[in-house]
């Protein structure tokens, strides 16, 4: 747990704060003239803009002596001629090859060659270029959500958590909150309870982020942006020049919420030789890359996304992180995931895919994404989700 809690802490909060508001601080310092200028184009020059990837690090700062592992990955793209965005977190276990260092897991990249071979390797494991990091560190943390006025979380379960020896005491209540910098901080270091821990975290701080999202871009955040970004420059690192994020923030502040696709990169954690790594598989990472920018790329808003469809996806198959990725991927078809759980006691050999909406339509959307699955009707159910997936062993 304490290995991984100072590497996540800050970057949440910061990497919008750091691109975002400090862009907007250094527009409202230039001369008129110049503003001007660079709003001159309208949508063409939005239209001119690429898509841009940008690789967050967070770093485990636990030690002095120790070496500084990125333990928190995520690249974010962004799309300018849709303005649609996605978030995709990379584990940090990731089994990847270092030239020159052999086999390794990914957050030892960093330590061995900084940012630049940092994005090396994940633009290879990928297949897309990313040119630009952000490096965080952790110790504004709580003070920089207090300076926002807090954040409003649905916190997903009761959490209750002490490690003594590491001074760590976590304790929030299920539902939705306001949480202030003390608060936030216990819910993005939490994973014991989640039935699929470092996974379901990793979900969970992404929401954190998107939540930041939306607190960021009001009016009354904004007011507070001087003394927001003294401390952001206390913490921040990263090669975005400023005058590219003064040609993406106009538009990025644009970006609806729903238009922002969050993603874990597929695998299976799995040890080998004591060691305990995650497993991609290179062709299900192209495929799944290729369906991901695909939505980024769409101008129209996926069928399913204004249906709000309500699934959740429980794991009757045993293998450790199926049913997270599989939310994720539905996430990234516009399904809203309001439950990730195991099925306790019973090995399903069949995928089952438990329809409460009569909709074939919908059914029919699942069955291409969960290949071999069968449909079960369960119209007079009560549930809270209007479609629930068992995943089994033939997924």
């Amino acid at each position: 747990m304490r290995k991984f809690i100072k590497g996540m802490l800050i970057f949440l909060l910061l990497i919008l704060l750091s691109v975002v508001v400090g862009g907007y601080v250094y527009l409202k310092s230039l001369n008129p003239s110049d503003i001007s200028l660079m709003q001159r184009g309208g949508e063409n020059k939005q239209q001119n803009l690429t898509r841009i990837n940008v690789l967050i690090l967070g770093l485990d700062e636990t030690s002095l002596t120790d070496p500084k592992r990125s333990d928190t990955m995520m690249v974010i793209s962004y799309e300018p001629k849709t303005n649609k965005a996605y978030i995709l977190s990379i584990p940090r276990d990731t089994r990847v090859q270092i030239p020159n260092y052999g086999i390794q897991k990914i957050n030892a990249a960093y330590p061995i060659g900084g940012p630049r071979l940092s994005m090396d390797i994940v633009s290879q494991l990928i297949g897309q270029p990313v040119d630009y990091y952000v490096r965080i560190g952790y110790e504004g943390f709580k003070q920089l959500v207090d300076e926002i006025g807090g954040v409003e979380m649905n916190v997903p379960i009761d959490m209750n958590y002490d490690d003594y020896a590491g001074g760590l005491h976590i304790h929030l209540k299920k539902g939705i909150q306001l949480l202030d910098g003390e608060k936030a901080l216990q819910l993005v270091r939490f994973r014991h309870g989640y039935a699929e821990q470092d996974l379901e975290r990793v979900k969970v701080q992404r929401d954190f982020l998107l939540a930041v999202f939306e607190k960021i871009k009001s009016p009354v955040t904004m007011v507070k942006v001087p003394t927001i970004l003294k401390t952001i420059n206390q913490y921040v690192e990263t090669n975005i020049p400023p005058t590219l994020i003064l040609k993406y923030m106009e538009y990025a502040l644009k970006v609806d919420k729903s238009n922002i696709k969050t993603a874990t990169l597929p695998g299976t954690p799995e040890y080998i030789d004591g060691i305990a790594y995650y497993i991609t598989d290179a062709a299900e990472i192209k495929q799944f890359m290729s369906d991901l920018n695909n939505s980024l790329e769409s101008k129209k808003n996926d069928v399913t996304a204004d249906k709000k469809i309500r699934v959740e996806v429980l794991n009757g198959c045993g293998i450790q992180g199926a049913a997270t990725r599989t939310a994720d991927l539905l996430r990234q078809q516009g399904y809203e995931v309001v439950k990730i759980g195991n099925i306790e006691g019973t090995i399903y050999n069949t995928t089952q895919i438990i329809d409460r909406t009569n909709d074939k339509k919908v059914v029919e959307e699942l069955r291409k994404i969960l290949k071999n699955a069968i449909i079960v009707q369960d119209l007079k159910g009560n549930n809270n989700a209007d479609i629930t997936i068992i995943l089994g062993k033939n997924i």
